[in-house]
């Protein structure tokens, strides 16, 4: 049986939503797909602790802040790199343009059959995942190749 539809937040558009100013289209894709499943990867958390612990005192005290409440916003929905995903990663680690933290994120998505949302669309259609950039105002880029079943038995 096939997983509901579902939207997996690269690094890229969770910073983004909690920037000053985030790009009105970003705000507006995430608002317009409330409806559906949407997670993030530890992975991203991950990137989200280490720019935290390089940032200066002052924002360190923000950032801590906010990287509670995000947690705990999407408690359940912070998906692992398990055995499973490591699995599905295999095959595509073997690519050396494509950074590994991406590949794992990519295996996330491919594992719980998500579409990725990400600035860098290219990344992930080399990959042959799902993937929508909500910057892209009123044609939201997607790469064209859908993600191969590499989910495990």
């Amino acid at each position: 049986m096939r997983e509901q539809p579902g939207l997996l937040l690269d690094t890229d558009v969770v910073t983004e939503v909690r920037s000053a100013e985030p790009h009105a289209a970003v705000v507006d894709f995430l608002q317009q797909r409330k409806h559906l499943r949407i997670f993030i990867s530890a992975l991203t958390v991950g990137e989200l602790r280490a720019a935290h612990a390089q940032a200066g005192t002052e924002r360190n005290n923000d950032d801590g802040r906010w990287l509670a409440e995000l947690t705990k916003r999407f408690e359940g929905f912070i998906l692992p790199v398990d055995l499973k995903v490591a699995t599905v990663w295999g095959p595509m680690s073997s690519r050396p343009d494509v950074p590994a933290v991406e590949s794992l994120i990519a295996a996330t998505a491919v594992r719980y059959c998500l579409t990725v949302v990400s600035r860098n669309v290219a990344g992930y259609s080399k990959l042959a995942v799902p993937a929508i950039d909500p910057w892209q105002v009123g044609r939201y880029a997607v790469a064209q190749e859908p993600a191969p079943d590499h989910r495990p038995g």
